[in-house]
């Protein structure tokens, strides 16, 4: 996300939490600080990770496929996939 999509939705969330008093606020913080206040409120930071790694690998070391992993584990095939190749570059 670019520096001012991040600044925008920053300052409309801080806006409504009443904590930004002037425009220049944001503008004039340092990177770390836009992060941390980004993070604080909540627009930045990506999922969390649900999938259970191990979980995965079990499952297919007993034989089975990408598809009934995802099933069982509640995800998508692409996250089963995602993870399984992300081992094999390791």
């Amino acid at each position: 996300m670019s520096k001012k999509k991040v600044t925008d939705k920053l300052r409309a969330r801080m806006s409504a939490l009443g904590k930004v008093g002037g425009k220049r606020r944001l503008e004039t913080m340092t990177k770390a600080k836009r992060v941390a206040l980004a993070y604080q409120a909540g627009i930045q930071g990506g999922h969390p990770i649900v999938i259970d790694h191990a979980k995965v690998h079990a499952l297919r070391a007993e034989g089975l496929k990408h598809r009934e992993i995802a099933e069982e584990l509640g995800c998508s095939a692409a996250s089963v996939y995602r993870i399984l190749a992300a081992a094999k570059k390791q």
